[in-house]
């Protein structure tokens, strides 16, 4: 029995080592283990604040109030508060007496101050001793002043004037009755309506505000426009007798036009078919159509070098040698997609074979003849020692005729 009653004893002081020290905490609260922070507030007006009024911050009960006393110089309240252990409150914040339910309970509010730095945590944080800022135009109105405004203003209306507005109302309202309840009855099919279209009205505004943006953003291009516009204008009514004149004679040229175009209906047509089928070739190659048009003018002005009086001198190389050349995919017309070169391609040396191959052209990052392992296909006829150059067609005819003069002298 004695070993019973001392495992009951030793459970028993385990089970209050646990218990108590629990319960002492949950009817004392957080003060149960520490000390609380003492901290002060002065105050124009105590507004009815007693001890034990409850403190919260950011609306979190962190304390009471101790005691509410006379300041030292009799101008205001001294609130002093007392913070549960361990409450971190950043010193740049303010006390306000709000109403904590709605039975009217008073609390002490405490908000820290939206500009200050150390809103989102970091201290200095309220300390023993510390005065909280408790700034008057922040505090509430008392019911006793907001019912003495209401008297005032009360007392203000003049009872007659009151009268004469409703029976003026009733007189507006009389027998407009069933107007005002097909008003109603609209106002109820306008709100079906704009419910129904609410995606395409939130669409609607959506875009609006797109477009506001995109004219707000084009405002010195529409300044500009408008500018170009007022000059214009003014070349216009400066050119107003030119404007008149032309404006007199457009209509017979466009007479004539028209009579034109009806005339050659069917050639035009063809013309606009022939387009329609020469386009497309002409916008594969544009690049060598903006080429030829470069060119063919420093073309033809070279020409003129070969004239002479009225003849044109040409001389055709009939043999040109061997060429090399690589067998190279070919790509569509207008494909202007970068390529990688091959850089292994290259032309063998040999005789007569004068083109500029891959070998001898210059290399990036210094390769040299690196890498040149693809030879191209050399082709064509080996190059004559003695070309033989074609007579034009009057070449030949004076060549002829000098001939026959020959003869003549020699036979004579």
């Amino acid at each position: 029995m004695r070993r019973v009653v001392l495992v009951e004893l030793i459970l028993f002081a385990v089970t209050a080592a646990l218990v108590v020290p629990f319960g002492i905490a949950y009817v004392a609260g957080p003060r149960a283990f520490g000390d609380p922070i003492r901290v002060h507030a002065e105050m124009v007006d105590a507004f009815g604040l007693t001890a034990g009024t409850s403190v919260t911050y950011r609306g979190v009960q962190v304390g009471r109030v101790a005691s509410v006393l006379l300041a030292g110089n009799g101008s205001g309240a001294r609130v002093e508060v007392e913070l549960d252990p361990g409450t971190r409150i950043p010193r740049a914040s303010a006390a306000t007496v709000t109403m904590g339910t709605v039975a009217g309970l008073q609390n002490v509010d405490i908000v820290p101050d939206p500009d200050s730095a150390v809103v989102s945590g970091g201290g200095p944080y309220l300390g023993d001793g510390d005065e909280v800022a408790a700034p008057a135009e922040r505090q509430p109105v008392q019911m006793g002043e907001v019912m003495g405004e209401t008297a005032r203003l009360l007392a203000g209306v003049d009872p007659g004037a009151v009268a004469t507005v409703g029976d003026e109302v009733g007189a507006a309202l009389s027998g407009v009755g069933p107007d005002l309840a097909r008003m109603i009855d609209d106002g109820d099919r306008l709100s079906a309506v704009i419910e129904r279209q609410a995606p395409t009205l939130r669409s609607l505004a959506e875009r609006t505000v797109s477009v506001a943006g995109s004219a707000a953003g084009a405002a010195d291009g529409f300044e500009r426009s408008v500018g170009a516009a007022r000059t214009v204008s003014g070349q216009l009514g400066d050119a107003s007798e030119l404007v008149e004149h032309l404006l007199g004679r457009s209509p017979a040229a466009l007479a004539r036009t028209r009579a034109l175009f009806d005339g050659e209906a069917g050639t035009f047509g063809a013309l606009l078919a022939d387009l329609a089928s020469v386009t497309p070739v002409v916008a594969d190659r544009r690049a060598a159509v903006a080429a030829g048009l470069v060119d063919i003018p420093v073309g033809l002005g070279k020409l003129e070098s070969i004239v002479r009086g009225d003849r044109a001198e040409f001389a055709l190389v009939g043999t040109q040698g061997p060429v090399c050349g690589y067998d190279t995919p070919r790509r569509t017309v207008g494909d202007m997609t970068p390529v990688t070169p091959d850089l292994t391609l290259f032309c063998p040396p040999g005789p007569d074979v004068a083109q500029r191959g891959s070998r001898t052209a210059p290399r990036p990052n210094g390769l040299g003849t690196g890498q040149a392992t693809t030879p191209g296909t050399v082709i064509g006829p080996p190059m004559v020692s003695d070309p033989v150059l074609i007579p034009t067609g009057v070449e030949a005819l004076d060549q002829w005729n000098r001939l026959l003069d020959d003869l003549e002298h020699r036979g004579r």
